[in-house]
């Protein structure tokens, strides 16, 4: 039990370390947010003390390691010190170190237990739950641990990549780098670090997304004052009517339904294999939402945790289906976070989940301080416009005036934070950064608005803040991540249209239909306060529905009048024409109604975009939210990325797993405010509550039930994954399932050669788990790994980088020649060759040519069915 207990507790007191050393800086710069971003402050503590020390490291002043990265923590430590001391601090605030002061400037005592105990109990329950899974056995978790120990073992920049020698990491690898930060200060190599980063993450995950939902709820109980909760009860003064205990908990419970929906609960396919497998008959109902292999493999066990295989847990992974015109069979991925956690997989969409909730936060914090008149920079625009004179200087002054407008609100440094935590997201996730420069763009759109007497003025503006806040973002982005555009490859390829996959609405339904009734909720609550013009939701669904349309069309004629086609070419075309009319035409329904949630939502944001009239600000905030996350399974419907994939799989996957959060977030807030209502249905005077029919509350009640329902996938989930916490000795190294012998080869390499050493072995295969596997478990780069994900990462690249290497691996293996092996390796800078049974099965190795790579090489060290050969040039190179 300590080999589980020390390692957790290490690393939990080195995340307080870091969150308090950003606390200074999180209570400064979240100022206009109810807990003063108390509950983002690992968030941004992880994330600066990460980004310091890759910045350094990247311009040489520090090295990639535990030095390194506490003076990264000092350095941090120092900014915040600053900050607090260019602040108008109260005293209790400039002894905030002190624990009783701390807790008086932030909202309550209650929260902040709440937020730590809440951050304890989730990164304790998926530690425990990792520790009983410890394995990186299975799908892509040998090339995680490869990323995290190329980056562990790097000291210097860029990165290597341990699967193709001679050249940097191609991914977007800053949340590997942020474990690898977290590893050195705590003392623990990679597979530790692995399961202990996991468990940590999803920590910062529920915590993160319970103050979004937190802060939400907060936020707009103080436009409606103490009908939507007591402000007496919350803050500490006498309770007036005796059902202040129950409102005074409902920005809690806002919280918890948001990182229930965010982090915890599943789609709807987990009730449908539940009830399967308790032998209830819903083979109808089966047969409509048609999820490839369900109900076939699966099983009526009568078990509350349905199954103890995978097939079960997986599937929901898998509810949308792609048909091609042979009626094959597309795998589409369409994971959500849970999901994420059980598999285990620490990939780049797992890891910058937590930073997206922060620069959510951030957003929220800078449109509640910008307030509903924009501040004092949207007079400074009226007043700069009328002293200027000539065209040049008024638009010069317009320029600079919204810019102050923009930036004002959040002063340069929060400004400057806010742009370097939206910039990280191209390099956690590229995929994540569009729909938050989105969010950004419309927060600068939406501000300031009121101080326009027409429409037509409020439109102007707002574009002109657009076009300075997502230029600003841009730039600043591409400036302070430099590096890493230097050295990062892709292989995007453009757009491509989806002229033939429609996705069909119940499996659609199944992925979010319980997020989509809440949001019709959001949606009825926001229709409810301020209703759209006819003209405003006209030319919205011109925009939403027609375009997209005109574009399907147009591709698909364009396709059919191919130059100089004749013969069966032309057939092909014109079948493919006909079916994709026939495919749009039977299953309109997604796209029909996609299209219509996003003109209502951008329909209403548009209204209170020309006349906010007395709309809640917070309530058109999550409307942004919500449209974002329906244009996002939305775009799906008509275009897809291309890629090596050669179909819309990533897309989908990538898009609706923003969606999710984005959904979810929208929802929880629907929800609790539906739950608001109810309480005070009951109360005196609740006229608002009364007004509301109660077929009203029917659909954000089915959606409770369902979310709350889907909370089995996650025990059941865990409980499947793990074997049902079986008996044998829990741990949290990663690579304990290695053999002996094996792990003594991992153990020589990493204590015996240099981190910049290449030691070969065995071509890689991608999720072939026994090939590539000591450079993965070494970060000792490799002549070639998993060339099939190599070639993902770098594109068209690829090609010629690996050109050669997998004929010279072979001839190592098959055919060594004394007169050409000492060439080969000279040419590969190839220091030390492994010889183990990977190498022996896949190159057929025979003991002659073992002999004659002895006779040639001198051995170095020799384990079981393991051999390392040193290179004679090794020690000089």
């Amino acid at each position: 039990m300590l080999d589980i207990l020390t390692p957790f507790l290490g690393w939990y007191l080195i995340t307080q370390v870091v969150g308090l050393a950003a606390m200074p800086l999180t209570l400064r710069y979240f100022r206009s947010l109810p807990d003063r971003g108390y509950a983002f402050a690992r968030v941004l503590g992880i994330f600066l003390v990460s980004l310091v020390l890759w910045l350094g490291t990247s311009y040489g002043l520090l090295r990639n390691l535990p030095g390194g990265s506490w003076v990264s923590l000092l350095l941090v430590g120092l900014l915040s010190l600053w900050a607090l001391l260019q602040s108008k601090v109260t005293r209790d605030e400039v002894r905030l170190f002190r624990l009783r002061s701390l807790l008086r400037v932030v909202p309550s005592r209650a929260y902040v237990l709440g937020v730590e105990i809440l951050f304890l109990v989730a990164f304790a329950v998926w530690t425990y739950v990792r520790a009983h899974d410890p394995a990186i056995s299975h799908t892509e978790q040998p090339m995680d641990l490869m990323f995290l120990n190329g980056i562990w073992s790097s000291p210097t920049y860029p990165p290597r990549d341990p699967w193709l020698s001679g050249f940097a990491i191609s991914y977007y690898y800053f949340g590997y780098w942020m474990i690898s930060t977290l590893a050195h200060m705590a003392g623990q190599p990679p597979e530790i670090a692995y399961n202990l980063g996991q468990a940590c993450w999803f920590g910062l995950l529920v915590t993160a997304s319970f103050g979004v939902g937190y802060n939400l709820f907060r936020l707009r109980s103080r436009e409606f004052g103490a009908d939507f909760e007591t402000e007496g009860g919350f803050d500490g003064a006498s309770d007036r009517g005796g059902t202040g205990g129950v409102r005074t908990a409902l920005p809690f419970m806002a919280g918890l339904l948001t990182s229930t929906a965010v982090a915890l609960t599943a789609n709807l396919h987990v009730i449908l294999e539940w009830l399967y497998a308790q032998g209830v008959r819903i083979d109808g109902l089966a047969k409509f939402v048609d999820v490839h292999n369900f109900p076939e493999r699966s099983s009526v066990t009568g078990l509350w945790y349905i199954d103890s295989g995978w097939s079960w847990w997986w599937r929901a992974s898998r509810v949308i289906e792609d048909i091609d015109l042979n009626g094959n069979h597309i795998e589409i991925i369409d994971e959500f976070p849970i999901f994420s956690y059980v598999l285990s997989d620490n990939h780049p969409h797992l890891l910058a989940m937590p930073f997206v909730l922060l620069v959510i936060g951030m957003a929220l914090n800078w449109y509640n301080a910008a307030g509903p008149d924009g501040g004092d920079a949207a007079a400074d625009l009226e007043q700069s416009v009328e002293k200027a004179t000539g065209w040049g200087a008024a638009f010069r002054s317009q320029m600079v005036s919204h810019f102050s407008a923009v930036a004002r609100p959040l002063g340069p440094a929060g400004l400057s934070l806010l742009i370097a935590a939206t910039g990280g997201l191209l390099f956690l996730n590229t995929w994540d950064f569009p729909p938050y420069w989105l969010l950004l763009i419309l927060v600068a759109m939406l501000t300031g608005t009121r101080r326009n007497r027409d429409a037509a003025g409020a439109l102007r503006q707002a574009l002109t803040r657009a076009a300075i806040i997502g230029s600003t973002v841009v730039v600043g982005a591409l400036l302070l991540y430099l590096p890493y555009y230097l050295t990062a490859q892709s292989q995007a390829g453009g757009i491509l249209p989806n002229l033939l996959h429609p996705t069909r609405l119940p499996q659609f339904l199944l992925m979010f239909g319980h997020f989509l009734l809440a949001g019709a909720g959001l949606l009825f609550l926001g229709w409810r306060e301020q209703r759209p013009s006819a003209p405003v939701l006209g030319i919205a669904a011109a925009l939403v529905l027609g375009l997209p349309a005109v574009f399907l069309i147009t591709a698909g004629l364009l396709s059919a009048s191919g130059p100089g086609e004749t013969g069966a070419a032309a057939s092909e075309t014109n079948g493919i024409l006909t079916s994709m009319v026939q495919r749009r035409l039977g299953r309109p329904w997604t796209f029909l109604l996609l299209g219509g949630l996003t003109t209502l939502s951008l329909g209403l944001l548009w209204q209170r975009l020309a006349d906010p009239g007395h709309a809640s600000r917070t309530t058109t905030f999550v409307l942004c939210l919500f449209a974002i996350g329906c244009l996002l399974t939305y775009m799906p419907e008509f275009v897809y990325l291309r890629d090596n994939f050669g179909n819309r799989m990533n897309t989908v996957f990538k898009f609706y797993y923003q969606s999710w959060l984005l959904l979810g977030i929208a929802a929880a807030f629907a929800l609790s405010g539906y739950i608001s209502l109810a309480v005070r249905r009951f109360q005196p005077g609740g006229r608002e509550a009364a007004a509301m029919p109660v077929l009203g509350f029917v659909p954000p009640a089915v959606s409770l039930v369902l979310v709350l329902a889907c909370l089995i996938y996650p025990v059941a989930g865990a409980y499947a994954k793990t074997k049902g916490f079986s008996t044998r000795e829990p741990t949290l190294n990663g690579l304990e399932h290695v053999g002996a012998d094996e792990w003594a080869v991992i153990d020589w390499i990493r204590s015996n050669t240099r981190p910049e050493s290449v030691v070969l072995e065995a071509k890689g295969a991608s999720y072939r788990i026994s090939s590539a596997r000591i450079s993965a478990a070494t970060g000792r780069a490799t002549l070639l790994g998993w060339d099939g994900h190599e070639a993902q990462w770098r594109g068209r690249a690829y090609a010629q980088m690996a050109d050669g290497r997998a004929e010279a691996i072979r001839e190592i293996y098959q055919s060594p020649r004394s007169t050409t092996l000492q060439e080969t390796l000279n040419h590969w800078k190839i220091d030390y060759v492994l010889v183990g049974p990977e190498e022996r099965v896949q190159y057929g190795m025979t003991p002659a040519v073992e002999s004659r790579i002895g006779q040639i090489l001198e051995l170095a060290f020799e384990q079981g069915d393991y051999r390392i050969y040193r290179a004679p040039v090794a020690s000089g190179r």
